[in-house]
């Protein structure tokens, strides 16, 4: 080191220090405070501040034998100031980002002082409730010193520096209080008691997808050995920054996690949660986690880093440790996006590949529609900036059908994984079967399969040489990608784009060509099989990393591979498949119109399985529309789709579908539930809120013959067929029968159901309920 000075930096030193050019280096100010009850300086003497003052010291001694970028130190009561110069390539690896530069300096600070306040000895009134602060400010002398350094006197010179120093003292002072996390004292014993005891284990919770509930990862999380208690991650790595341990907590988690993981296929993904700050640790050293995942057999695409604690840091630094990951190849996840304005700003800056959301803050207990709206926008912010959501605390199912209908991609929760006898990380067959109807119910009705995309594909097994699966590329160029198999299923994916990317690399020829395809391909496509819909399968692709976005759709056939699609050739599809659709929709309603009625009842009877058709009539319809006009006629209109639809959508279970027939005719098929149930809660819906629209009438209506009859102005008429079999079934003999069972209950007054259920015997006689379920 260069000066010492008592109070301050000797300003001679600084304005030469500060003007010198020294094109790639940054200057900078360390404050390394000591805090804590000094009672012992009012009663030795003053010998616990010259104590705290020697330990100061001796850290900044081995700090400039460590490192020359040490520059110059000064004491100032209980805090140590240390002048440092940064050079272009201080971080070892390469790279020209300043601050992890400086944040491995402050853990060489860090690990220094550790050090020395555990290794000398020190009163124990100096321990009491004692902790050591470090803090950092980069200096800029302003633009007009910067620009004409030859042209200002020596006095307005001094005075520009002077400032540049004082500006770097009080960025390291707010930093010192505001982000860095002390040390506490006495650090004798705790650090050690700290990592020896094994006081936790690693768990993995399942990440599953909310587009087919198949199993997506598994995240690595710290529980309690002795109870199983979940341990938070940022508690778990704050605790161990507190104590001077983090390298060491992280590097023991890390290999335990990785040891541990329940795959070694690829056919998953590790999320492994990480602190932020630890890139700064010059212990880390780059490739270090890459090496480790390899030795378990995996690859940097099947493990994404899940970076915690960066809540306290500074942008910048949060993207040093983005960059130093991305570098190896490894993907990212933020954890603790929150729905505020900040919280979505900061996952915008950092641009992840994932964001962990948790989602404790909907109610979910029934269908709310501010909250889906809500989380839809959340998911188009996330999707327009190629970022994937994954929904943490899925508790319970009560948020699922929320989270489904709003395209969340991804969750994980207890109710996943909860209570598995086995202590298997696997979710539950059945949680992942409620996921599946909650998407079927999602998209009702949508037509079309992916068998009408399949297009062929060559297949390669996993020990086929690259070579060979380029020569394919070369005598097809129409190819896109190949699938790899065995046994005829598929376990892997190769685009001809990224197998040109890997060898037209400097060294790609010598390292790949040879290599068996098995150790390049993408271990983890999207494999569907022929019977997923266009449109659910879409949005199963939009839901992928940004660089698999346009990647093949593997489809298969009873398990093994049928064929691939494009991206293209299913955008294509549904562009034309609603474009079809909005010629049919019932403008008034916005309700699918007589085509689309057909083609979903053609596809019930085809499946075989028992269903209902509910047919709605409004009564006295005609009449109303001639006494109140045709624009109140039209809100009534809207009025009964409305009260249609949300009391199917309010359902838990069942798989439902309504209509628009024309004019005030409607439809539901549904499948699953208590039918007669369904129907009479339509019937108490509608009748407290349609009597608005006929305020103050008394008397008589008109019916449709012409008779006046005494009667509510508007009522419901519902006709039900109970479907237990399919067979001979079609959409005119249906509808033939549901005419005259809507007969009978209007022969009724008021709101009324008539019910048929065609079972297994001929010839059953339709029951009408009119009396009993007639809502008055």
């Amino acid at each position: 080191m260069n000066r010492t000075t008592e109070n301050w930096l000797n300003p001679g030193f600084a304005a030469d220090w500060i003007s010198s050019e020294r094109p790639g280096y940054s200057n900078g100010l360390f404050i390394v405070r000591w805090e804590g009850e000094q009672e012992s300086a009012q009663t030795d003497g003053g010998e616990s501040a010259v104590r705290i003052r020697r330990l100061l010291s001796t850290l900044a001694l081995r700090s400039g034998k460590l490192s020359d970028s040490v520059k110059g130190w000064t004491l100032s009561d209980s805090s140590l100031i240390m002048a440092v110069d940064v050079g272009p390539d201080e971080t070892g690896d390469g790279s020209d980002d300043r601050e992890i530069t400086a944040g491995r300096m402050a853990f060489l600070l860090r690990d220094l002082a550790i050090r020395a306040f555990s290794t000398f000895r020190y009163s124990r009134n100096d321990q009491k409730r004692s902790s050591i602060r470090i803090g950092f400010g980069w200096i800029a002398p302003t633009a007009k010193a910067a620009a004409e350094p030859d042209r200002r006197p020596a006095q307005g010179k001094l005075r520009a520096e002077e400032s540049a120093l004082l500006a770097a003292y009080e960025t390291a002072w707010q930093r010192m209080f505001f982000a860095s996390n002390p040390i506490r004292l006495p650090l004798a014993s705790y650090p050690q008691a700290y990592m020896a005891e094994p006081d936790y284990k690693v768990k993995y919770l399942p990440i599953v997808s909310l587009m087919d509930g198949s199993l997506y990862g598994f995240e690595a999380v710290a529980v309690k050995a002795h109870n199983g208690a979940r341990i938070g991650m940022n508690e778990f790595y704050e605790k161990a920054d507190r104590a001077g341990q983090l390298f060491e907590a992280d590097r023991r988690f890390r290999e335990a996690a990785i040891r541990g993981f329940p795959s070694r296929n690829g056919d998953v993904k590790l999320f492994l949660p990480v602190p932020a700050k630890i890139i700064f640790d010059p212990r880390l050293y780059p490739g270090s986690t890459l090496r480790r995942i390899e030795a378990a057999n995996l690859r940097p695409e099947h493990v994404v880093l899940v970076i915690f604690g960066g809540e306290q840091e500074s942008a910048s630094t949060i993207r040093s440790a983005l960059k130093h990951y991305r570098d190896q190849g490894f993907r990212i996840s933020m954890s603790g996006i929150k729905p505020q304005l900040e919280s979505l700003r900061g996952m915008k800056d950092m641009q992840p590949d994932y964001a962990h959301m948790n989602v404790d803050w909907m109610s979910g207990q029934v269908a709310d529609p501010i909250e889906e709206s809500f989380l839809q926008a959340l998911i188009g912010i996330a999707r327009k900036e190629q970022i994937v959501f994954i929904a943490s605390g899925l508790d319970s199912d009560r948020l699922l059908p929320g989270l489904v209908s709003s395209g969340m991609n991804y969750a994980q929760g207890d109710w996943l994984n909860e209570g598995h006898e086995d202590g298997s990380s696997e979710p539950l067959p059945e949680r992942q079967e409620r996921i599946r109807n909650e998407v079927n119910k999602r998209f009702q009705g949508a037509t079309g399969t992916m068998s009408e995309l399949i297009n062929p594909v060559k297949q390669f097994k996993r020990d086929t040489p690259v070579s060979e699966v380029s020569r394919h590329f070369e005598l097809h160029r129409e190819a896109q990608g190949v699938v790899i198999v065995d046994g005829g299923k598929p376990i892997g994916l190769l685009m001809k784009e990224k197998l040109l990317q890997l060898l037209s690399g400097q060294f790609g020829l010598p390292l790949y060509w040879n290599r068996p395809v098995g150790k390049i391909m993408d271990a983890h496509p999207m494999v569907i099989e022929e019977s997923v819909t266009v449109d659910q399968a879409s949005q199963m692709a939009m839901a992928r990393e940004p660089d698999k976005l346009y990647d093949e759709v593997v489809i298969t056939r009873d398990g093994t591979v049928a064929g691939i699609a494009s991206i293209r050739s299913m955008l294509e599809w549904i562009s034309q498949s609603r474009v079809k659709d909005a010629q049919w929709a019932n403008p008034l309603s916005g309700l699918p119109g007589n085509e689309p009625i057909r083609r979903e009842m053609v596809r019930r009877i085809a499946a075989g399985r028992p269903f209902e058709v509910l047919y709605a009539d409004l009564d006295h319809f005609k009449w109303y529309n001639d006494m109140y006009g045709f624009q109140r006629g039209d809100d009534v209109i809207r009025y009964t789709a409305d009260t249609l639809a949300q009391t199917v959508r309010a359902r838990p279970n069942g798989d439902c579908f309504v209509g628009h027939i024309g004019g005030d005719d409607f439809i539901v098929l549904s499948s699953g539930g208590d039918a007669l149930q369904v129907a009479q809660e339509m019937l108490r819906n509608f009748e407290q809120g349609v009597g608005s629209f006929a305020l103050g009438h008394t008397g008589l209506v008109t019916d449709r013959s012409g008779r006046l009859t005494e009667a509510p102005a508007l009522s419901l008429s519902l006709s039900l067929i109970l479907c237990r079999k399919t067979a001979g079934c079609t959409p005119e003999t249906l509808s033939e029968r549901a005419a005259l069972l809507k007969k009978k209950a209007k022969q009724q007054t008021g709101n009324s159901i008539a019910w048929e259920e065609l079972g297994e015997s001929e010839g059953e006689s339709a029951r009408t309920l009119a009396e009993e379920l007639t809502v008055r």
